[in-house]
């Protein structure tokens, strides 16, 4: 990846990547804050609603290998470009499904979608990191979870105000479509064009380095997709809330991470990533301390949040980690780390589906509650030190 050298075509490149995570935060916001809404529509019980997670998180799966390549040949601004504009028109499909079958279809396409968005604007991330020379990436990050607080604060609004999950989506997709078309202009004249590929390998054998971050991927990617997909459920299901009330789960777990990540990167530098990983997990797991023990409104928000604030720089740590690791390029090693941690969004809908069904949701929830556990216990000691080599 080359650059422009001067500093202010740099920040204009940050900046524009940045945007580029609040378009992918507004549609999963969006997502989660539809779910209860969608499943209140086409009366699914949590089983069957979990098959339609399950094709969300398989879609995100398969596009982590499609993106690696994309990025392997095109760069990863080009990739990152191309997919995120593609992804602005496939975010109002499940609001369009009545019946069970094409919402599954609308998930798995969605989650497509994500999947390849992910990896490129990881990737095009870490380039821009390692050329400003200091971290940042939880700064890219902190922009996702603010579009994810936008996204569920604007589901819940319109539902609340008789607007159908279609119509919300549709307004959404037409602002992230702007977004985009701004971010690519920006960036355009921002970076010397055209960008270098690098034509490495997209596949590799992962290093075992690589497979422990990608273990814990797995797990904090269980906590968010498990929190995305389920906490408005869980609201409606359990605490009885509406809707329209639901939606404030995933908007107050969003904000949270938005706060984390924002005074992540000077956490980091002052105290280090392995203190700043091991804080989180134990916030996380207050946070369902908090949700689960008390089965009431307000805990509940404010244990989502936590929750949200442990697991802020948890992805964006991992992500830097195994970019900085030698004989794997950056795209290919975020997006094996990432595709490693998809499974962790592939297993957790049928399983606290599966759980729920048999013995209620607020038990299911304690696999993320362990999932917590694991990070903080696991965790620090995985991190790669910065300019150190995979082994």
């Amino acid at each position: 990846m080359e650059f422009a050298i001067d500093r202010p075509s740099l920040k204009r490149a940050r900046i524009a990547t940045t945007l580029i995570f609040l378009v992918q935060g507004l549609s999963m916001g969006a997502w989660a804050a539809s779910i209860a809404a969608i499943q209140l529509t086409l009366g699914l019980a949590d089983g069957a609603l979990s098959i339609a997670l399950f094709a969300y998180a398989m879609g995100g799966l398969a596009g982590m290998p499609l993106s690696a390549w994309l990025v392997s040949r095109l760069g990863s601004h080009l990739a990152m470009i191309a997919v995120a504009f593609s992804y602005c028109f496939v975010l109002t499909l499940p609001g369009l499904t009545t019946t069970f079958i094409p919402l599954v279809l609308a998930a798995l396409t969605l989650g497509l979608g994500k999947g390849v968005l992910d990896v490129s604007m990881n990737s095009f991330a870490a380039d821009i990191q390692e050329a400003w020379g200091q971290a940042i990436m939880s700064s890219f990050h902190a922009a996702a979870s603010f579009g994810g607080f936008l996204g569920a604060i604007w589901l819940g609004l319109a539902l609340g105000n008789g607007f159908s999950v279609a119509a919300g989506l549709l307004c959404l997709s037409v602002l992230s479509l702007g977004v985009v078309i701004f971010a690519n202009g920006l960036s355009q004249a921002s970076l010397s064009l055209p960008l270098k590929t690098e034509r490495a390998p997209a596949f590799v054998r992962p290093p075992r380095s690589l497979l422990a971050l990608g273990a814990l991927c797995l797990l904090v990617m269980m906590i968010e997709g498990g929190v995305a997909d389920w906490s408005g459920v869980y609201l409606t299901t359990v605490v009885l809330a509406s809707p329209a009330s639901a939606a404030l789960a995933y908007a107050s777990f969003s904000i949270a991470m938005l706060v984390g990540r924002l005074f992540g990167d000077g956490f980091v530098r002052r105290f280090g990533e392995r203190t700043t990983l091991f804080a989180g997990a134990i916030s996380a797991l207050t946070g369902f301390v908090c949700v689960l023990g008390t089965a009431t409104f307000l805990p509940s928000i404010f244990g989502f949040a936590l929750v949200g604030l442990g697991a802020s720089n948890i992805v964006p740590l991992l992500f830097s980690s195994a970019s900085r690791l030698k004989d794997v390029s950056s795209g290919s090693a975020i997006a094996m780390t990432a595709a490693i941690g998809y499974t962790g969004f592939l297993m957790g809908p049928l399983i606290i589906g599966f759980l729920s069904d048999q013995f209620g949701l607020r038990i299911a929830l304690i696999v993320l509650l362990g999932a917590a556990f694991l990070i903080g216990t696991l965790g620090p000691r995985q991190l790669r030190p910065r300019n150190s080599a995979a082994t």
